[in-house]
């Protein structure tokens, strides 16, 4: 929970430089911010770079970000490019090796 408070801060402190427009197409109660902005954080705070990314039905891009020690953070872009928290967590594990995928 402190980590999810660590990361949340920033973001919301920096809710106000978000553009109304931006702010009034964000789900209600759910943290969002300029895409860019996030992620740039996420690196910045975190050391998290993207491992993966899949496009919704909806329309929007989940997007999961992990950091080397395991901490990991799953956004959703929405087509305006505001990006939105689903959760935050530890204990991230790489995924499979290559030829696990070579069956698709």
């Amino acid at each position: 929970m402190t980590r999810f408070l660590k990361l949340l801060l920033p973001i919301l402190l920096a809710l106000p430089l978000m553009s109304a427009t931006a702010r009034a197409q964000s789900p209600a109660g759910i943290p969002c911010a300029d895409r860019r902005m996030a992620t740039t954080q996420l690196h910045e705070l975190y050391g998290e770079r993207r491992i993966g990314y899949g496009l919704a039905a909806n329309g929007n891009v989940i997007e999961l970000f992990a950091a080397p020690n395991g901490s990991f953070t799953l956004f959703a872009t929405l087509p305006h490019g505001v990006s939105c928290l689903i959760a935050t967590g530890q204990s991230w594990e790489p995924p499979p090796e290559p030829d696990y995928y070579a069956g698709r």
